[in-house]
């Protein structure tokens, strides 16, 4: 089991970091067959020679996606420092009140974080609602910059944010869905030495014949009713460490034995 206090992305000791890659590559899809879960979402934005704008990928957001409490997804500008306080550098609260997720431009780690809001937005909305309320809860009057100290429940929702995994189980069938945006992030500089946090979902077998998209939704509505329970974090350890290789092999294995 993964500690909440270690890396978000955990790497493994003899692993060297990797460059950030700056750089636009519209064939990004084809870096890895664990890019399947966004293929759906993102494979507009191969027909593109350069960055997607802020007005972009607005644009392309498939269908209509919320926050919780039922504010319209749309991605904005980030300005300033982490450090600036007031409402404009608090991010989880502007997703939930706002419906706005503060995203940088020409940044492979936002740009992954808005496929996901498109190919998962129950699980995205459900992470930032908990957020939400745990923020709330340790914020002083008046709010309006982050409290100091964190719950438990943040450091596990953050570790699945960046580098979530949601294994559909199918009898003895399993099939990996990478969720966390810092993976296809490391994924496309080529690392594949890390680890993940897992969440097992039981699917039904005629999951097996369903579309892609029609996937995505089982597994987004059945994993955002469980991580929408601030109880499991706390009388339970809700994922385990799972590491990229495994998924990878597993993925590959069609007979999953």
């Amino acid at each position: 089991m993964a500690h909440p206090k270690k890396s978000r992305v955990e790497k493994r000791e003899h692993s060297s970091l990797q460059p950030i890659e700056r750089s636009w590559n519209p064939q990004f899809l084809l870096c890895s067959e664990l890019f399947f879960p966004i293929m759906p979402y993102a494979r507009v934005f191969s027909n593109f020679m350069d960055w997607p704008s802020l007005k972009d990928l607005n644009a392309k957001i498939p269908y209509s996606i919320y926050s919780w409490c039922g504010q319209k997804i749309n991605f904005v500008l980030q300005k300033g420092m982490r450090s600036q306080v007031g409402f404009e550098s608090l991010y989880e609260p502007r997703i939930f009140l706002l419906g706005e997720v503060r995203t940088r431009l020409e940044n492979w780690h936002d740009f992954f974080n808005a496929q996901i809001w498109y190919s998962f937005p129950r699980i995205k909305a459900a992470l930032n609602m908990r957020q939400f309320f745990a923020f709330d809860e340790l914020a002083d009057f008046p709010w309006n910059k982050s409290p100091q100290k964190r719950m438990r429940e943040q450091d596990y929702m953050t570790m699945f944010d960046e580098g979530g995994c949601i294994i559909a189980k199918i009898n003895q069938k399993k099939i990996p869905f990478i969720f966390g945006h810092a993976i296809y992030e490391r994924m496309i500089l080529g690392d594949h030495d890390l680890s993940m946090c897992a969440i097992i979902i039981e699917c039904e077998e005629n999951f097996l014949f369903l579309n892609i998209k029609e996937k995505l939704r089982y597994l987004d509505m059945k994993s955002a009713k469980l991580l929408a329970n601030r109880e499991i974090y706390y009388t339970n350890k809700p994922f385990f460490t799972y590491s990229l290789e495994h998924a990878i092999s597993l993925f590959n294995n069609r007979s999953n034995k």
